[in-house]
């Protein structure tokens, strides 16, 4: 009997952390956008103020910024600087292919994180701001897409862990 009880315990149990981890999910994504909205304003700044060429500026924000979300920069960095002929879209957007798996980043975020690295490095100074602007404004977006589907599904996926967790002992049982 103490054995079925210690079993249905740790069924419970680990339903319940498995809920958790798909909550978990759905708040890190909100978070990692706001990490990437943070870089990019300090990647604005060095190209901006600071005019530092745009390879140094992308390793000064990689340092900077959350390691979450460093690798994109870190990897636009490191394949401007392999000689390898790429621009700075194909380095940008190959970056974002290969570190979206990274973060909890959705299909949808890396579309508009991509569509920046078409404008990065285009224009003079205030061409570059309004580019800055727009893609804020575009993670401003799906920041409030990502708290809403946070508050919806997030706890959900924690009431949904509980549940098949009981609804397994009850089976057992």
């Amino acid at each position: 009997m103490q054995l079925k009880i210690v079993i249905c315990g740790i069924l419970l149990f680990s339903s319940s952390v498995v809920g958790y981890l798909f909550s978990l999910r759905y708040s890190l994504r909100v978070k990692q956008i706001s990490y990437l909205q943070n870089s990019l304003k300090g990647l604005e700044t060095e190209i901006l103020y600071y005019s530092t060429p745009l390879p140094m500026a992308m390793q000064k924000t990689a340092c900077r910024c959350n390691k979450s979300i460093s690798g994109i920069f870190d990897e636009t960095f490191r394949l401007l600087n392999s000689r390898n002929g790429y621009s700075i879209e194909e380095a940008w957007k190959s970056a974002v292919l290969k570190q979206i798996n990274n973060t909890s980043l959705t299909k949808e975020d890396a579309e508009i994180i991509i569509g920046f690295g078409k404008d990065l490095g285009v224009g003079d100074k205030e061409v570059q701001k309004s580019h800055f602007r727009f893609i804020n404004i575009l993670l401003d977006e799906q920041k409030n897409k990502a708290v809403y589907e946070q508050n919806k599904n997030g706890k959900m996926c924690n009431r949904l862990g509980i549940l098949l967790g009981l609804a397994i002992v009850i089976i057992l049982i």
